[in-house]
């Protein structure tokens, strides 16, 4: 048998054994797929054996660094959809280095079984390296020649299979794997990058008319902000006493649709500062501050236009979800980080919203132009179940006791309290202000805590969001809104109401194409 032949053999054996750890991918994958989603599984698995092939000069020992890759791969994504409700994705490999940067935000989401398995798979490498000399000569030139006409053939595969960019209903349909690579075949096409281009070109701020009225604008971005006493009668009504007070005064408050659920800070994020809904983003959809290439028309530009000084506070890493670079593209002449909070006060592990209200109070006493201050909190950050809860704490928040499933609820509570009284406190201080001044207030998603929800038998989809201003009318009005409608309804709030008909823009009556 020649070298090509055994290698080919190789790399069918180890797409079957490929199809076992992709049957336990959650969400469950159909059994019944179509030829194109075969053919692209084959093709993947096909070029990893031949690369090891051509790296190792071992047919069985490629074979199962094949079917490993596929079940680590598979047991990560598993991790990820019993926390967050999505599989793993492409982008998510962009974010690898943050694992090691900062573990505390994601190892604690992989099961001690899971840990375990991905050690039995790194001993099983390691063994059968060891087990099996390779082979005389070494198959190298055939094995890579091989390998780029499997990588070519995933490439055209991924493009023509039929996909929603919803990678739940995609993956139940094609598979985990082959859901994997042709999001990343088709995300990694600089024709990602154009389209989020375009989309911005043709989004709400690119050509606004610049505002006449410039009262201090105030965004805030609340941590996993939404409203808990929806989850079980036992959480206390009154536990969010500043936020029901704020919604009777404000202008509008009510649901708000975010694009990410437990996680995924940067989607909400992008959606408010862009004004574009998902579906016009693309593969980008899935983390925009990737594809963020250049200056981009946003709701930050158009403040900038309009005359204002434009500050953005995050109290983590500035490096994280590629913010400091995003930041200046969309806009902002100015961004607080961790830096500036080195000695500001802790609240759990990461920087307290009291901290961050202290900062938007400074930057509004430095007068001058008028600001528009977009501020993320970081205190309500999970994971919430390595937060520590005394006895007897919960009876303060709620009801349900101190039994371990919600331990994680009473930390959640805990911090909800402080970001209420954050609010509380903002609001108390610009009530007193001279300076006309508009408050947005909005959470990013509903956290991470499937523990709770199953405990609870609620699962919540939706934040909340208002809108508050010290000056016009209060009348209370509520709405339910997406993400991206928000900054038009922050413009719209400066200037009565009459904004929107001045700063939106007529889009183009086709969606971005997903394959573009």
């Amino acid at each position: 048998m020649s070298g090509a032949t055994a290698a080919m053999l190789a790399a069918l054996a180890a797409s079957a054994g490929a199809l076992i750890p992709d049957a336990i991918a959650k969400p469950r994958a159909s059994l019944r797929r179509s030829g194109c989603a075969f053919a692209l599984h084959v093709s993947v698995c096909a070029f990893v054996c031949f690369c090891m092939l051509a790296a190792s000069g071992r047919l069985f020992f490629s074979m199962g660094v094949t079917v490993l890759l596929a079940g680590a791969l598979a047991v990560i994504s598993n991790a990820k959809y019993e926390s967050l409700r999505e599989p793993f994705l492409f982008t998510d490999l962009s974010l690898f280095s943050q694992l090691f940067a900062h573990p505390r935000l994601y190892l604690p989401f992989l099961t001690p079984g899971k840990i375990v398995a991905l050690a039995l798979g790194a001993v099983s490498f390691a063994a059968a390296w060891l087990a099996e000399a390779p082979l005389a000569p070494r198959p190298i030139a055939s094995a890579l020649l091989l390998a780029c006409l499997c990588l070519i053939s995933c490439c055209l595969l991924g493009a023509r299979l039929p996909l929603s960019l919803s990678p739940v209903e995609d993956q139940r349909r094609h598979g985990f794997l082959v859901v994997f690579v042709a999001y990343l075949v088709n995300g990694l096409r600089p024709a990602t990058v154009r389209a989020l281009q375009r989309a911005l070109a043709a989004g709400p701020f690119a050509a606004a008319r610049t505002t006449q009225t410039h009262p201090d604008v105030i965004v805030i971005q609340s941590e996993s902000f939404f409203d808990a006493r929806v989850l079980h009668p036992s959480i206390r009504t009154t536990l969010l006493a500043h936020f029901d007070r704020a919604c009777e005064e404000a202008a509008l408050h009510g649901e708000l649709d975010v694009p990410a659920w437990g996680a995924n800070t940067m989607r909400s994020e992008f959606a408010v500062l862009s004004g574009l809904d998902q579906t016009r983003l693309g593969y980008a959809r899935f983390y925009p501050y990737a594809f963020l290439r250049r200056a981009s028309a946003s709701l930050v530009s158009w403040f900038a236009r309009s005359g204002y000084r434009t500050l953005a506070i995050h109290p983590y890493h500035a490096d994280f979800f590629g913010r400091d670079r995003a930041y200046r593209h969309l806009g902002f002449d100015r961004f607080m980080d961790i830096e500036a909070f080195a000695h500001a006060r802790r609240a759990g592990a990461y920087v307290s919203d009291e901290a961050v209200t202290d900062a938007i109070i400074g930057a509004l006493d430095d007068h001058g132009a008028p600001a528009f201050i977009f501020a993320v909190t970081m205190e309500n950050h999970g994971p919430l179940h390595l937060e520590r809860v005394t006895p007897g704490e919960s009876a303060a928040f709620h009801g349900l006791g101190d039994e371990s499933d919600a331990r994680a609820l009473t930390a959640y509570l805990r911090h909800l309290v402080h970001a209420d009284a954050m609010l509380g406190r903002l609001l108390g201080y610009l009530r007193a202000r001279k300076r006309e001044t508009v408050v947005c207030f909005y959470g990013d998603h509903v956290p991470a805590m499937p523990r709770v929800y199953r405990l609870v038998g609620c699962e919540p989809g939706t934040s909340r969001f208002l809108v508050w201003r010290n000056f016009g009318t209060r009348s209370g009005a509520t709405k339910h809104l997406r993400a991206d409608e928000l900054g038009l309804a922050v413009i719209d709030a400066m200037s009565g109401g009459h904004a929107r008909e001045r700063t939106t823009r007529k889009a183009p009556a086709e969606e971005v194409q997903e394959h573009e």
